[in-house]
């Protein structure tokens, strides 16, 4: 699971979870000069969030923050959640996690000084945010626990991010040695991508991931060819980085150690060509990939 975004117009809101695109018409104020705000909050969206995919946190945080302002403004709810959203995913990006949690902590309590109660929609991506953000601190038993949430959260108000929960759910259990477990929430989180998506590009990552664990070498290189397709297709640097890093631990565990090489260098390509301001993401997976490839060098006799 990656990042989340969020850009927003008068007439809808969109959320990019973990490499995906929903679309929430929302219900933000009607009248013309607060819809003059909520296009003042979307411009500065477009343009925070350009700022985001080129990893320059500083220039996306000074924009969310405005955008933030601007929903506040005209207690535009649903603008306001949103862009806690996407503050807390760029406080995640720089590794302030206290101030993401603190971020959230707004969303989860209605009973705070305004009193707002905010969508179970927008809810449940920041309840995907919290275990992201568990999964990072290393609190498993906590990260299942906003998973669940999410999940909850999403069937009750009919969002449109199952496929990224179940996904979200299947990394917490696999990281938890539950393999069995993590399959089968891939699985959901698969047919729930409804095909070509991002989502379903996550899930048979996780797929991957799963049969890596179990030694199924062959199956598990199956599964990150068919994502790599999937992720070349939409056009996403650190997911085609992240399959072909898994392809060549499959080949290492298969015992092909020149084609893992080649798997290798292709995905330090891609991660060295991401972005002039590299995503501290990519930048974990060029050195991992780096790691394998030491340990790939002849040993001198």
């Amino acid at each position: 699971m990656q990042y989340l975004w969020t850009v927003m117009n008068s007439k809808a809101m969109c959320i990019i979870v973990a490499g995906f695109l929903i679309m929430a018409c929302g219900g933000g104020p009607s009248t013309t000069a607060a819809s003059s705000q909520v296009k003042r909050s979307n411009s500065y969206n477009v343009n925070a969030q350009a700022a985001y995919e080129r990893g320059d946190m500083a220039l996306a945080m000074k924009l969310s923050s405005e955008a933030l302002r601007l929903s506040r403004s005209v207690e535009d709810t649903e603008g306001t959640a949103m862009n806690l959203l996407n503050i807390a995913a760029i406080y995640r990006v720089r590794q302030d996690r206290a101030a993401a949690h603190e971020a959230l902590g707004e969303l989860f309590n209605p009973a705070g000084p305004a009193g707002v109660k905010y969508p179970d929609r927008l809810l449940a991506r920041g309840g995907m945010l919290k275990a992201l953000l568990y999964i990072d601190e290393g609190v498993l038993n906590e990260a299942s626990k906003w998973a669940d949430k999410a999940v909850l959260l999403c069937k009750e108000s009919g969002c449109n991010a199952m496929a990224g929960i179940y996904n979200l759910k299947g990394r917490v259990l696999l990281l938890r040695d539950d393999v069995s477990g993590a399959r089968e929430y891939a699985q959901r989180g698969l047919r729930a991508g409804g095909g070509k998506s991002a989502e379903s590009a996550n899930a048979l990552r996780l797929l991957g991931d799963s049969f890596l664990a179990l030694k199924d070498y062959q199956r598990a290189e199956s599964m990150y060819q068919d994502a790599l397709e999937m992720d070349k297709h939409l056009g996403l640097p650190s997911k085609i980085a992240q399959d072909l890093k898994g392809m060549a631990e499959a080949s290492i565990g298969a015992g092909r150690v020149d084609k893992a090489r080649q798997y290798l260098l292709r995905a330090l390509d891609v991660s060295k060509s991401a972005s002039v301001h590299p995503h501290y993401r990519t930048k974990d997976i060029e050195a991992d990939v780096r790691v394998l490839l030491e340990t790939l060098q002849p040993v001198e006799k």
